[in-house]
């Protein structure tokens, strides 16, 4: 094994102690911010307002059959090119059911508040499956987000779900 000269060894100490001191650095996990707006808009995204802030989870998918009728109930918000807002919902019951009916909104962020945008609605009879689609044309440079409320009606009792989905910058 060579030997090191005291030169070398001192400049693998330095090297190695400054190594050392960066990783905390590097390591450093950012802290959460809180559920409030942002009161800087990011010019860059081309957002005329904050952002919203983060909605808690919503779950769409029933864990177990006792929950009631409603398997699956989800709204999506797809941009379709250009202004174009492709609104998509589902509902799913385990079996047919005498009534299916979603309502759903698009919502837009005002910087404070969410606001209704557009609204429509389908339903659908004797079936376990409800799809409902609407393409809308949006303002540039806002948050938008779709919530939905998802009703099954089995003919003597009624079941009602609430989905609100992401939200989109246009």
């Amino acid at each position: 094994m060579r030997k090191m000269n005291n030169k070398s060894a001192a400049s693998m100490l330095k090297i190695t102690l400054v190594a050392l001191l960066m990783v905390p650095t590097m390591l450093a996990i950012p802290t959460s911010e809180p559920a409030v707006a942002s009161p800087m808009i990011n010019v860059s995204s081309g957002a005329l307002t904050p952002p919203p802030p983060p909605e808690p989870s919503i779950h769409s998918l029933a864990n177990t059959r006792e929950l009631g009728h409603i398997y699956q109930a989800v709204g999506a918000l797809i941009p379709g090119g250009g202004l174009s807002a492709i609104v998509n919902t589902k509902t799913m019951t385990y079996t047919a059911m005498k009534t299916l009916s979603v309502d759903y909104r698009l919502e837009r962020w005002t910087g404070t508040a969410w606001v209704t945008f557009k609204t429509n609605s389908n339903n659908a009879t004797n079936t376990n499956l409800l799809n409902a689609a609407s393409d809308w044309t949006v303002m540039p440079g806002y948050y938008y987000r779709v919530t939905s409320i998802h009703t099954a009606y089995d003919g003597s009792t009624t079941e009602t779900s609430k989905h609100v989905s992401g939200t989109v910058l246009f």
